[in-house]
């Protein structure tokens, strides 16, 4: 069975990790013989998980990549237990969450670099990028001016027009939104989980 669908019931549902393919390692509980309980993040939706990876699997490296397993496609994870919550998590894969996202981030800047570049205004004073930690109305404002019609193309064109660390600042918008899912409006939902990207 797929990893993303559940026949419990009669029904087919998706699971919150239907898109993820690939996750990234937070923590390895277990030597790795049996393969071991692991906390992840998915690439794609940022989905905190919690995975069974396969046995002899041996030490994991925190932040590598494992694929996840399909109905044509064993993977590297023997299992997804479930969601996780980041409050069940070790403290050390908390800790390890921030350096891990970056690294996706960069790895795959272009849903994020959207947000840079699409950003505007939620109200008459509240505009998107004041919802980085940080960002003011004043610095949101000096961001808008600096961003061309045609928008940025890399991060670091972020970074330099905008004297900010671009990544590092949509990294904890993100893991503040993991922390606490109730957090509104939220870029997990209108950037990072927008179906199509």
């Amino acid at each position: 069975m797929h990893p993303g669908h559940d026949r419990q019931g009669g029904g087919e549902r998706d699971e919150p990790w239907v898109r993820e393919t690939h996750c990234r390692v937070l923590s390895q509980g277990g030597s790795g013989a049996g393969g071991g309980i692991l906390y992840c993040v998915g690439e794609v939706d940022l989905t905190l998980l919690k995975v069974r990876a396969q046995a002899g699997c041996g030490r994991l490296e925190v932040g590598g990549r494992l694929e996840l397993p399909t109905e044509e496609n064993e993977g590297e994870v023997s299992q997804i237990l479930g969601v996780a919550r980041y409050r069940e998590m070790s403290n050390f894969a908390q800790s390890a969450l921030i350096d891990v996202v970056k690294t996706i981030i960069g790895d795959l800047p272009k849903k994020y670099l959207s947000f840079y570049n699409r950003a505007g205004n939620l109200s008459l004073k509240f505009h998107a990028f004041q919802l980085l930690p940080g960002v003011g109305p004043s610095k949101a404002t000096q961001m808008v001016k600096t961003r061309t019609r045609l928008g940025w193309e890399t991060m670091a064109e972020v970074d330099e027009a905008c004297t900010i660390d671009s990544t590092q600042l949509i990294a904890e918008r993100l893991i503040e939104e993991l922390i606490d899912p109730q957090i509104t409006p939220s870029l997990l939902a209108n950037v990072v989980r927008v179906p199509g990207v």
